[in-house]
């Protein structure tokens, strides 16, 4: 934006209002500030504003994935079955039993009750295997 675009714009607003510049993610704001400076760094102005680290917790060794849901294991390959649909929910069984924060492709479906088939190789995959064990143990 060039100097003479933003005074354009600024003398719309009444001279004494305070003047604000916030920082937004999609859908929400983050920051307000309303302690602002005007700096020269050599090409021309540049607004400053300092970013108030109080509202942030901050994870070393971390990756921003890993702070917004759990990473699934790459190594984590159920099988293959008959249709899509069903390596779906065979993938959302696992999601449910073992409390991982990932959404569901059938949300609505009852993975409590429902035993998943075994693969097209006529096996039961291994983790899946361990879930059902699980849970026939409890009962």
């Amino acid at each position: 934006m060039k100097v003479r675009e933003l005074i354009q714009l600024l003398e719309r607003f009444d001279p004494n209002a305070e003047v604000r510049l916030s920082v937004h993610m999609p859908g929400r704001v983050i920051e307000t500030h309303e302690q602002l400076w005007v700096g020269d760094y050599g090409g021309g102005p540049q607004i400053t504003a300092t970013r108030d680290f109080r509202q942030f917790s901050v994870y070393v060794g971390c990756g921003l994935e890993q702070m917004v849901r759990d990473v699934p294991d790459p190594k984590t390959f159920l099988g293959e079955y008959e249709t899509p649909e069903i390596a779906a929910k065979v993938h959302d069984f696992f999601v449910v039993h073992r409390r991982l924060h990932e959404p569901l492709a059938y949300p609505d479906f009852d993975y409590e009750r429902w035993i998943p088939p075994r693969t097209v190789t006529g096996e039961y995959n291994p983790l899946i295997a361990e879930i059902l064990r699980e849970k026939l143990l409890k009962e």
